[in-house]
């Protein structure tokens, strides 16, 4: 899955960044809730995919072998004993404000498995207009968001949206 040799890849396991971009206008800054589910495509160590996977901060399980938890436990497609996992390692969400760059939104444990993109849903995404007003019921269309501010009397807008999944500069989970 990553470059790097086999006995390297057992020493470390590299943590994933999802990471988000877009344009707000009529708008100060954009949420997304704690309680968020996170949808991504995921890469098998079996080179099988997954076009479909959701991850809960919220839920914990075991992993098998008593390796710890983590949010997401899958088999893999086309057989395999042992299951992959995603353990989310950060804590909440940061707030996207009006002319961020690439934000990091979440960092991913990820085990038999390499997570290849994120896909944005509105669910979970509220945004703040610059004189404070919450707008709470954002939701997407063709990846856009368009609305109204009436107490300033402008248009708000969401606007092209770009997520991406990097390797972490916060470096490697070390193998217990």
């Amino acid at each position: 899955l990553f470059p790097v040799s086999r006995a390297e890849r057992d020493l470390r396991m590299p943590l994933l960044e999802l990471q988000m971009k877009c344009e707000l206008e009529g708008l100060a800054k954009l949420s997304l809730e704690e309680t968020t589910r996170l949808n991504v495509k995921a890469r098998f160590s079996n080179g099988e995919t997954h076009d479909n996977l959701w991850i809960d901060r919220k839920e914990e399980v075991d992993v098998p072998g008593g390796k710890g938890t983590a949010n997401l436990l899958v088999k893999p497609p086309g057989g395999g004993k042992k299951p992959a996992s995603i353990k989310i390692e950060s804590k909440g969400y940061p707030e996207y404000k009006a002319g961020d760059g690439w934000k990091t939104f979440a960092v991913l444990d990820c085990r038999g498995l390499e997570v290849t993109h994120w896909i944005v849903h509105h669910d979970g995404f509220t945004a703040e207009t610059p004189g404070g007003e919450t707008v709470d019921d954002i939701e997407f269309e063709d990846g856009e968001y368009y609305g109204y501010d009436e107490k300033a009397e402008s248009e708000t807008s969401i606007k092209s949206i770009e997520t991406r999944v990097v390797l972490s500069k916060g470096g490697k989970k070390k193998k217990k």
